[in-house]
């Protein structure tokens, strides 16, 4: 018996095995991790850069007239419309809202802030989407995260 127990305390064969079964579970989860969290910024980012595009192009046009151009410019890069879109999922016309809207160029005094008339035209694009997640968020529980954007921009109207 004595010999056995020797023997089994110097045996090391499936020492390298089972340290891999405990630390595989934890490498597995930062790498798709990072690779989830990378996705989600990413996606951001692209949504971030077409909520701007679409109100810098609105804005050099008249007074409510580029709704329909702005989203598609915000989605797909071109006021006509497409199939190529900035995000995947980011793909139907109504999760991006454009409005416009006025504001006040008199301060309190009575005095204009800004030459030009008595209002500021401006364009303001925006949208709020559920990011569809990978699949680790929901394992982890941190349920959906929703991207917001929104961009706004005085009108010169002039194209």
């Amino acid at each position: 018996m004595k010999t056995m127990r020797s023997s089994l305390r110097s045996d090391d064969r499936g020492v390298a095995m089972v340290e891999m079964a405990v630390v595989l579970p934890v490498l597995l989860a930062i790498g798709l991790g990072v690779i989830e969290f990378g996705n989600l910024i990413f996606s951001r980012h692209l949504i971030e850069n077409g909520v701007r595009d679409g109100a810098r192009y609105a804005a050099g046009l008249p007074y409510n007239t580029a709704t329909a151009a702005a989203k598609n410019i915000a989605q797909t890069g071109v006021t006509g419309g497409g199939t190529s879109y900035r995000v995947s999922w980011w793909n139907n016309p109504s999760m991006v809202n454009v409005v416009y809207t006025t504001v006040t160029n008199i301060d309190g005094s009575g005095n204009k802030l800004y030459r030009g008339g008595d209002t500021i035209p401006l364009v303001t694009v925006s949208t709020s989407v559920i990011y569809p997640s990978l699949g680790l968020l929901g394992y982890f529980g941190l349920g959906p995260i929703t991207l917001s954007a929104s961009h706004e921009e005085r009108l010169f109207g002039v194209r």
